[in-house]
């Protein structure tokens, strides 16, 4: 078997993993949920166009940053396992074709998205200048091939032993990025698609020849994908367990303070638990965090009460609805199965718990649509959304825990 078939048998089997878990990602909840995000987030867009007038001076500064982080976002998928150190360490000089059919897949999700962010810019470039959107096309085949070359140099890095030599790759991709995105906004964009072919094609002499004088540096490139599908699976956690998924615990000392309410009590088992595991967990404290801190950026720069409104109930729902798997996390302990706690007091023990987080949370979002709407609004606000996490608590998280336990026993 050669190297392209075993990559396409690996990619085969990778996909048919996927499929398994995107079935759980995108739930009905889900899609709704980005669906009614993406009506309001247009909505709002299509205001801030309205506002906008020929001396907005940002407008092409704000493309450039966006366009660098298109390009710089999306690893190389090699899908690398552990035992290649060993067994394909021989076949080491056949390795181009694999990484061929490696950067192939790599950049059929990226290609999507800078089409659709590039069709979602150009309103605010043809709104605050002089381009217009057939322009469009240059910036499409511009960052395309942009970003070509930045897989080609993800394919080199592999290669590389030392780390700040990969560091400065990667301060040379995002200055060459910058350089020539900057060209092609503030002058001519065909110029951009000119700068980037020649780039693409006289890097790939360059680093053809200095590549075939270095060998694949094998823990690196285990590691590396080691971490981009760990990456993959947190966020697919959110939605369904992964059992290959080791979560981080940090002792985070300095939070001991919020346990110190829960009193030492039978009854309190649960919610000392689920408490410690919030604040110890990074994929239920980072998710909250995350969360929190988009839905007030997002009411900051919407500066609109109706869509402010939406988007806080939305969120506090996406908080309370990825944090409802917390019920389970103790199913396959034995101690916890062993102690005498009703179901009913473990259930308690959550709504207790995903009570004072979704408070929390609208008080954050109370507090960041001060900067923006008036008083009487911002405590509208506060009130619906304190309103909705309690009805979350009550009515929405007892039939969901009961539809979850029924599923996981059939």
């Amino acid at each position: 078997m050669n190297m392209i078939e075993i990559w396409k048998n690996r990619v085969r089997l990778h996909q048919k993993k996927m499929m398994r878990y995107m079935k759980y990602v995108f739930n009905d909840h889900f899609i709704l949920v980005c669906l009614f995000l993406m009506g309001a987030l247009g909505y709002a867009y299509s205001n801030f166009l309205k506002s906008l007038t020929g001396d907005f001076i940002w407008s092409r500064l704000i493309v450039l940053v966006v366009f660098v982080l298109l390009i710089l976002t999306g690893k190389l998928a090699t899908l690398i396992q552990p035992a290649d150190a060993v067994f394909l360490l021989p076949k080491e000089v056949q390795m181009k074709g694999y990484f061929k059919g490696a950067k192939m897949y790599s950049s059929l999700l990226p290609s999507f998205i800078i089409v659709l962010i590039t069709a979602f810019l150009m309103p605010l470039l043809v709104a605050t200048t002089t381009l217009t959107f057939f322009d469009m096309v240059y910036f499409i085949v511009m960052v395309l091939m942009l970003k070509n070359w930045e897989l080609e140099l993800q394919i080199y890095a592999l290669k590389v032993s030392q780390k700040k030599e990969r560091q400065m790759l990667t301060l040379i991709k995002v200055a060459t990025v910058a350089l020539i995105s900057g060209i092609s906004l503030f002058s001519y964009p065909i110029i951009g698609v000119v700068l980037a072919i020649l780039l693409v094609v006289g890097s790939k002499n360059v680093l053809s020849k200095k590549g075939n004088h270095q060998v694949y540096q094998w823990e690196w490139m285990v590691s590396s994908e080691q971490q981009r599908m760990h990456r993959i699976y947190q966020f697919i956690n959110l939605f369904t367990d992964i059992p290959s998924l080791k979560g981080k615990i940090r002792r985070r000392k300095y939070l001991d303070g919020f346990l110190k309410g829960i009193k030492p009590v039978h009854q309190k088992t649960f919610d000392y638990l689920y408490a410690r595991t919030f604040l110890r967990g990074t994929e239920y404290s980072g998710l909250f965090i995350r969360l929190t801190g988009i839905v007030a950026i997002l009411i900051v720069v919407t500066h609109s009460f109706y869509v402010g409104l939406f988007l806080a109930v939305i969120f506090i729902y996406l908080t309370g609805f990825q944090l409802v798997p917390l019920y389970f996390h103790y199913d396959n302990m034995a101690l916890t199965n062993l102690y005498p706690v009703k179901e009913k007091e473990k259930l308690a023990a959550l709504k207790r718990l995903l009570r004072m987080i979704l408070f929390g949370q609208s008080v954050i979002i109370f507090i960041a649509s001060l900067a923006v709407l008036s008083i009487s609004e911002s405590l509208l606000m506060g009130i619906v959304a304190l309103g909705f996490s309690v009805v979350f608590c009550q009515v929405y998280l007892p039939s969901r825990i009961k539809k979850m336990t029924l599923a996981k026993r059939y």
